[in-house]
């Protein structure tokens, strides 16, 4: 659902940066949100895909050293990894937590078109709660049952 989620920010991106570079060159000037609204659905997505990758162990990894090594020592640094990663989720969550509760009390908005901040702001630690989950179940359940292509290098 987040890879869905984060498909169709990606999609909602690209109509408004269309839309804005259409309104500027034939019409002579943007939409004043567009570049505001663009950069919010960016780190949106971003954020929507992270657990996503995580999970799924989609994302880049560098594979030198665990190319050298065997299956139990891949492991063991795979763990360790995603351990690393869990305490970064809960240490960055917290400081989006408080983000977010600054962002609520103050009812802040962005700079040039008013943009409402909160519902951007919510993502991160939502984000990042689901990237430690995830972190989490790849130290438990390291494999999913298929061929575990993290370390094939570039083939």
């Amino acid at each position: 659902m987040l890879a869905s989620i984060a498909a169709i920010l990606a999609i909602i991106m690209s109509i408004f940066v269309v839309l804005a570079s259409v309104m500027r060159y034939l019409v002579g000037s943007p939409f004043a949100f567009t570049e505001e609204l663009v950069g919010l659905l960016f780190t949106a997505m971003i954020f929507a895909g992270i657990p996503v990758a995580t999970l799924r162990r989609s994302h880049i990894a560098v594979t030198i050293v665990p190319d050298l090594l065997g299956p139990a020592a891949r492991r063991f640094i795979d763990r360790t990894a995603y351990a690393i990663l869990a305490v970064f989720c809960l240490w960055f969550g917290m400081l989006t937590w408080d983000y977010l509760q600054i962002t609520l009390a103050l009812d802040a908005r962005s700079a040039g078109s008013r943009l409402v901040l909160w519902p951007w702001t919510a993502v991160l630690p939502l984000s990042c709660f689901l990237s430690g989950l995830a972190a989490l179940l790849r130290i438990i359940v390291p494999e999913s049952g298929h061929e575990d292509r993290t370390h094939l290098g570039a083939e």
